[in-house]
């Protein structure tokens, strides 16, 4: 499996950016999407997966100026990290408080 990669495309603006993925699909984007929108100075943020034979997807973020559109990407991927390692930690407090009921049975 090929490792995935990040471009910016051509068109982009400080306000106004498309981020390019490979081998990465609506898993990541969809949940980058709604990390996006949860930004107030975040306008507007979709996807797309132009064509299923193409291992590629569009990630197009607007700000409302005060935040480049760069920096409101960064943060985005920064907090879906840190959703990421919350669902981490309570994933394996939960195996281990479940561990130990079985013990006592």
């Amino acid at each position: 499996m090929e490792r995935p990669t990040l471009d910016l495309t051509a068109d982009s603006s400080s306000t106004c950016t498309t981020f390019q993925f490979t081998n990465e699909d609506h898993t990541l984007g969809n949940t980058l999407r709604y990390m996006l929108m949860k930004n107030p100075e975040v306008s507007f943020a979709g996807y797309s997966i132009p064509h299923p034979c193409e291992n590629v997807m569009n990630v197009r973020v607007q700000t409302a100026g005060e935040v480049t559109a760069v920096d409101a990407f960064k943060q985005g991927l920064h907090d879906l990290i840190q959703v990421g390692e919350t669902l981490e930690e309570t994933l394996k407090e939960a195996e281990k408080t479940w561990e130990a009921s079985q013990m006592d049975v």
